[in-house]
Order: C-alpha cells, then sequence, then structure tokens
C-alpha cells in the first residue's frame, strides 16, 4: 500500500512544502513590535536569540525593529518568502493571508485565535481562508496555534519556550504534531530537560487547511525523524489517518495523546479547537489496529518517549526486577502482571551467579531481585547483577529500582548499561534534592529514568504492545 494513499476530497501538499515550512530560507513577522510585553516583540526577539537568518518584520509603520529593517506589507520585502508568522487581529487575518498568497509564500502559520473553536461566525471565517489558499503556492497553518519548532535551522515560535528560554538549537530525531498549542510548548520544555532533542515539533491549531494527517504522512517519509509523537482531539480524515498510521508505524513508533476520550473530554475538545472528538471505541480499536502507542496522560506520554527513544523494543513480556528494597519488589511485581508483563523465571545457572555474587544475608537469587543493605553498599553488586540478569535467555528486559541513599552504585550502573543489549529502565523514588543529581546523570547518558517504578512498568508495557504490532509483519 502507498503511505500516500487519501480520500478523493484530501489534496496533501507536496513535500517541498514542508521543507519550506521547516527549513525556511527566508521567515516573515507580520506583527512584529518593539513594544515591552507584546507577543510581536516576544516573538522578533526569541526568533533573533536563537539565532534564524534572515528575519523580515512587518510593521505598517515603523521603519526598523531591534536592528532590522521592517517593512509596512509582506508584497514590498525584496525576496522571496518562505515561511510568515502573522500574530494579527481577528479582523486583519483574512486579508493578511491573502497578500501572503499574492506573494507566494510557501507556509503562513496564523497565531490568532477566535475562529472555529468561537462557534458558526468563526467556522465561516475559516472556511474563508481554506479559500483563500487553496489551489495556490502557500499552504496554512493554523489558526489558533503557536507555530514550529525547527533546531536544525535554529527557528522556535513556541511562545513558552521564547520566554525561559528552555530549548536547544541541537537537533534530534523526534518529531511532534500536536493540536494543542500550550501542550506543544511545555512537551518540548519538559523533554528538552530530560535530554531529549527534537528534529521538528508543529502546532496545528484548528487545522483549516494543513492537517495533523499531513504531517504525520511527512514526518513518516523523513529521513531524521525517527519516532512520532502527538496530541490530537480530532481528525479531518479518520480514514486517511488510520491508513498512513498503520504504514508508518510499521517502521516508525508513533506515540499520541488522544484528548477527548469522555463526553465531557470530548465538549473541551470543540472549545479548545473545534474539534469532533468521536467516539472513544473506535479512537481505541483505530489506535491498536494501526500500532498507535497511546498514552493517557502527559506524564505517561513523556515516559513512552523516553523509553523509546533509548531503549530497544523489547522482543517479549518477560520482565526481570532488581532493587534493594524488597517491600518494593513485590508490589512492583503487582503491577508488572496487572499491566501484561510476564515475571521472567530464572535459571538455574543465573540463580548460581547471582548467590556467589550477594552478599549472603537479607538478599534473594530470584525474580525479583533483593540485594539487601549490603548490596546496596556496594557498588559493583548492582552492575554485575544488571549482567548477569540480562544474559539469561529467560529475560527479555530488566527494570532496576535504584536506591537514592546509594549514590555510591550510580556510577556502576551508568557505566554497565551500555554493554547490556536488552532493554534497561531505571527508577528512583523521588527524594525531592536527594534525587535530582541521580537523575541528570542518568539522562545525561541517555537511560530512561522514571520517578517510580510504575512509571518504568506502564512504559515497558506499551513497548510490548508495540513489539505484539510488530511481529505481525515479520
Amino acid at each position: 500500500m502507498n503511505v500516500a494513499q487519501k480520500s478523493q476530497d484530501q489534496i496533501t501538499p507536496d513535500f517541498s512544502t514542508f521543507d519550506s515550512i521547516f527549513r525556511p530560507k527566508a521567515v516573515a513577522i507580520i506583527g512584529a513590535s518593539n513594544k515591552e510585553g507584546s507577543f510581536g516583540r516576544l516573538f522578533l526577539e526569541g526568533i533573533i536569540k536563537a539565532g534564524y537568518s534572515p528575519i523580515y518584520p512587518i510593521h505598517l509603520r515603523e521603519k526598523e525593529l531591534m536592528g532590522l529593517k521592517a517593512y509596512a506589507s509582506i508584497k514590498d520585502v525584496p525576496v522571496p518568502i518562505d515561511l510568515a508568522l502573522l500574530m494579527v487581529p481577528y479582523s486583519e487575518a483574512l486579508k493578511i493571508v491573502r497578500e501572503c498568497v499574492e506573494k507566494e509564500v510557501r507556509g503562513v502559520v496564523l497565531f490568532t485565535s477566535g475562529f472555529g473553536e468561537k462557534g458558526e461566525e468563526g467556522k465561516q471565517a475559516e472556511r474563508e481562508l481554506a479559500k483563500i489558499v487553496a489551489g495556490s503556492r502557500t499552504r496554512l497553518i493554523g489558526p489558533n496555534c503557536n507555530g514550529l519548532y525547527s533546531p536544525a535551522v535554529k527557528l522556535v515560535s513556541l511562545p513558552g519556550s521564547l520566554i525561559t528560554g528552555g530549548v536547544t538549537t541541537e537537533a534530534g530525531t523526534l518529531s511532534v504534531v500536536s493540536q494543542s498549542g500550550s501542550l506543544n510548548d511545555f512537551l518540548v520544555q519538559t523533554l528538552t530537560r530530560k535530554n531529549i532533542r527534537f528534529n521538528k515539533t508543529v502546532s496545528t491549531g484548528n487545522e483549516c487547511d494543513l492537517h495533523a494527517e499531513d504531517f504525520l504522512e511527512y514526518y513518516g517519509s523523513d529521513p531524521n525523524t525517527t519516532l512520532i509523537a502527538g496530541y490530537l482531539e480530532g481528525i479531518k480524515d479518520g480514514k486517511r489517518f488510520y491508513q498512513l498510521a498503520k504504514e508508518i508505524s510499521k517502521k516508525k513508533p508513533i506515540i499520541i495523546w488522544k484528548g477527548g476520550m469522555t463526553e465531557a473530554g470530548a465538549r473541551s475538545a470543540v472549545a479548545h479547537t473545534g474539534a469532533l472528538a468521536g467516539s472513544s471505541v473506535i479512537w481505541e480499536t483505530m489506535f491498536k489496529q494501526a500500532g498507535i502507542i497511546n498514552p493517557n496522560s502527559f506524564e505517561e506520554m513523556v515516559d513512552c518517549i523516553l523509553a523509546f527513544s533509548w531503549t530497544g523494543i523489547p522482543k517479549g513480556r518477560r520482565i526481570a526486577i532488581l532493587s534493594s528494597m524488597g517491600g518494593t519488589n513485590i508490589g512492583t511485581t503487582d503491577n508488572c502482571i496487572r499491566a501484561g508483563l510476564e515475571m521472567a523465571k530464572l535459571t538455574d545457572q543465573t540463580k548460581e551467579r547471582l548467590n556467589q555474587l550477594l552478599p549472603g544475608a537479607g538478599t534473594s537469587a530470584s525474580n525479583p531481585l533483593d540485594v539487601g543493605v549490603g548490596g546496596m553498599m556496594n557498588p559493583k553488586v548492582f552492575a554485575e547483577g544488571m549482567k548477569i540478569i540480562t544474559e539469561d535467555e529467560n529475560v527479555d528486559m530488566l527494570m532496576l529500582v535504584a536506591d537514592p541513599d546509594a549514590p555510591l552504585s550510580i556510577p556502576s550502573i551508568i557505566e554497565a548499561i551500555p554493554s547490556i543489549k536488552k532493554p534497561v529502565t531505571v527508577s528512583i523514588f523521588d527524594m525531592l534534592d536527594l534525587t535530582e543529581s541521580h537523575y541528570r546523570k542518568f539522562l545525561e547518558h541517555r537511560i530512561p529514568v522514571f520517578h517510580e517504578p510504575k512509571r518504568a512498568v506502564a512504559a515497558l508495557a506499551k513497548m510490548c504492545e508495540y513489539a505484539d504490532y510488530l511481529k505481525q509483519y515479520k
């Protein structure tokens, strides 16, 4: 099947349009300003600081903005413009989008809200916007969105990220499409702090022209994207979305948090982006059949991205647990079983090797493995225990529960993990300042670390679901 297959009434832009949007040779900011506290100043100043160039500010009266020559209209700019960022009043939006079309701007990002999410009048305005760009070289992102992030060209237009400076221009392989602008922004900041690097992200808002399905198709074909994530409230073309996801997920994991799965959530989705959320049963069935990983919260979405970014896909559901806390092991075992994982049965040879390693009293050479207080005080026990367990043919993956009171073990654990060929996750119970530095050390070495074992279990279970999907095509 061709992944570009789509319904007859949906015309997908060619990929050169997306290249122009995410790697523009020139950007215009319409609504740029010198006024302190304005969005026009925030975006202009932030994009300059990020290092993108060239920028063409558009302002009806100003001749210069932050050291850059300003133009009264985008049509006055003497060079071709690939991307225009529009921070304009609702009443001016249609007129200025029309000027962008006349200028043959490849991509327009319309931040302005008050369209389809506000009722029938706004929906009619969206239809007019769609008509303006139809058949032209220009494609529209939004309205009611907050733009994009393309670190490879030092371009960021996410307000929160510009305010906090919580982004980097170091590119990675994660690409995101989100119908929520604020969630897109917060996800970028959260994962950047966890050492995840992005390839591209976009907030699509009300999607009067370009849809989430368009970006999904583009990411699927993009050689620089290896993992796709998103937040959706509804989709315009369910059949096309399903067909694309089913093909793309055979090669690249797709993680999507779906909002509006309950009646109350669906009502909120309409008010937020004007999206029709649809039946939760239909969505859940479609996700399963298309191989989409479906987290149920922002935290679970972040956890899944960490796990899928930095560990291999497990070959099976058999998990081993290593810890120095017996009670935690028992509770974590319960959580593994509830999540559909299986407790690996260690071979006699593995148990014998573990008994030789363990310090004696208060330990258990079974699964879960309890190294006891003595093991906790010996930096080598955790690291050697991990190697022994993961060499067992009955073990598909390992979860380590590290004790925050035993910082001496952490360097040896970090040193050991890269040599292990099976998925490994680490959990450290959150003890405020005591554990923050430990978290950072694991994240710096691209080891997925979680604030509690239950979150690691949930992420590993999602990876197993994806592994089961892939087995159908081997």
